[in-house]
């Protein structure tokens, strides 16, 4: 791609749309989570099975992104880009004609591979195309044209399900990948760094993506079988040697995957920090609170959609907001904001019962919406305005990963920390001499509250993450009309 200056406003603005779309094809994945009980009778299997066509998903993304960011840098955003939309589609329509549970796990990864490559291209691009005064609102409006997939993902996937069956929601994408990928391929121009000769770091890619993978691997079977076992054990080991070994190429890379000195720099890794802690803490909405809606205020499967529907739309709204705040403040102050918008919202959860009403529910829905969408906006501001300009893939990898990784140990962590304390208020119950179905209903809310509350620490810890970047932010900051770095 040429140089942003040499681009015209209109292009500028096609090609967010043409990134976007690639985004908007990720989210809407959250369709499977409405399709996994037809996928189980479909294929006439249990929960425990379906459930790894997530974790697989999930698992291999996270994985891959920083090897796909940085092979990206080297090779061409847009050529990767275009791959990443190719490889999503061609996946998305295998998994549609899928006829075993199998072969749809193993079609799981390519599209894992496809998605992966478009979460380190398309913030990339984006930055590429923009000059750094307008950056931020370009990333909060592409931030909200992905989140409306999640819009479209609620409000359509049990339509089609229902309709159609589970495979519709795979094969309803393959014209939409299509269209994304001739956009892109006639609006989007590749940008080449001359100076970039040397060869791909595979071995660094590959020892980082066991070491990920493991460790994805050993949070997933040890929240859901134990953390004693034999193989959870191995997999650690797996782990450690793989990062250890990873530590040890990068040093001696020309060109590493990933410069280790980015891990300490002043600005960078308190950023994806926080941005891991706001990930962690929040996604208790997506695993807790339905069984909450469903079990103790007994609302039905429609109205569900409802409720959790709001947050991403209220995120879609305020994340071009908070985009166009980050290029008149700096960006830090607003992730801050944000934080202290999403952590009040989550002790705000934990003062539900079963007294509460739907509406209460709602509200607390939409406000943690709108601090997530602040948060998204001006995190990908800062993380893609500290890296150099060759390693704009890396940095779109950067805010995935961060982002990732807290998903993946939310669901091991706080799943645990629920069932540990619903075991607990169950057994305190059960010596008072309560009767089991009182026990149970109890037990539940009391859990459900203290899940919240160890979610609303967790977010309060990455307030305080963020004050470490505030004075550093504030003395860097150049004019609007430069190029905003902080690189040590």
């Amino acid at each position: 791609m040429r140089d942003s200056g040499e681009v015209t406003v209109r292009g500028r603005w096609i090609g967010l749309i043409a990134a976007s779309a690639g985004m908007f094809l990720g989210t809407l994945d959250i369709t499977v989570n409405v399709a996994l009980p037809n996928i189980t009778s479909s294929f006439g299997t249990d929960a425990q099975t379906v459930q790894w066509v997530i974790i697989f998903y999930v698992g291999s993304t996270t994985s891959l992104q920083l090897g796909l960011g940085g092979a990206a840098d080297l090779y061409g955003l847009k050529r990767f880009y275009l791959i990443g939309l190719a490889t999503y589609t061609v996946a998305v329509f295998l998994i549609g004609l899928a006829p075993y549970m199998s072969w749809m796990i193993g079609l799981r990864v390519l599209q894992a591979v496809g998605n992966g490559l478009i979460l380190a291209s398309a913030p990339a691009l984006v930055t590429s195309l923009f000059p750094p005064e307008q950056r931020g609102r370009a990333l909060g409006l592409m931030a909200g044209l992905g989140t409306l997939g999640m819009i479209v993902g609620s409000l359509g996937g049990g339509v089609l399900v229902d309709a159609f069956g589970w495979r519709s929601i795979f094969l309803f994408r393959v014209p939409l990948g299509v269209g994304a990928l001739a956009l892109a391929y006639v609006a989007l121009r590749d940008r080449r760094y001359t100076g970039l000769s040397t060869g791909f770091d595979s071995r660094g890619a590959v020892t980082l993506f066991l070491g990920l993978a493991s460790f994805i691997l050993l949070l997933t079977l040890g929240g859901r079988t134990g953390w004693t076992t034999t193989y959870v054990w191995g997999l650690g080991l797996i782990s450690v040697l793989s990062f250890a070994t990873f530590s040890y190429v990068e040093t001696r890379a020309r060109r590493p995957v990933l410069e280790l000195s980015l891990l300490k720099h002043r600005v960078l890794s308190p950023v994806m920090i926080a941005a891991f802690l706001m990930s962690f803490a929040t996604f208790v909405n997506w695993f807790i609170l339905p069984f909450f809606a469903s079990d103790i205020l007994m609302v039905n499967a429609k109205t569900l959609g409802v409720l959790l529907m709001l947050t991403p739309v209220l995120a879609s709204l305020s994340a071009p907001a908070g985009g166009l705040l980050s290029d008149r403040i700096p960006p830090a102050y607003l992730t801050t904001l944000a934080l202290v918008v999403i952590s009040g919202s989550l002790f705000w959860f934990s003062s539900l019962d079963s007294d509460s009403t739907v509406t209460d529910v709602a509200y607390r829905m939409a406000a943690i919406g709108f601090g997530m969408g602040l948060f998204q906006a001006a995190n990908a501001t800062m993380i893609m305005g500290t890296v150099s300009p060759d390693r704009l893939g890396t940095g779109g990898a950067f805010i995935a990963l961060s982002r990732s990784m807290g998903v993946v140990t939310s669901v091991a962590v706080m799943g645990a920390v629920f069932a540990g304390r619903m075991d607990s208020h169950e057994s305190a119950f059960a010596l008072q001499g309560m009767l089991p179905d009182e026990v149970q209903g109890r037990a539940f809310v009391l859990a459900f509250r203290d899940t919240y509350l160890v979610s609303g620490i967790l977010s309060a810890l990455g307030i305080l993450v963020s004050f470490a970047y505030w004075p550093r932010i504030v003395k860097s900051r150049p004019a609007a009309s430069r190029e905003t770095r902080s690189a040590d």
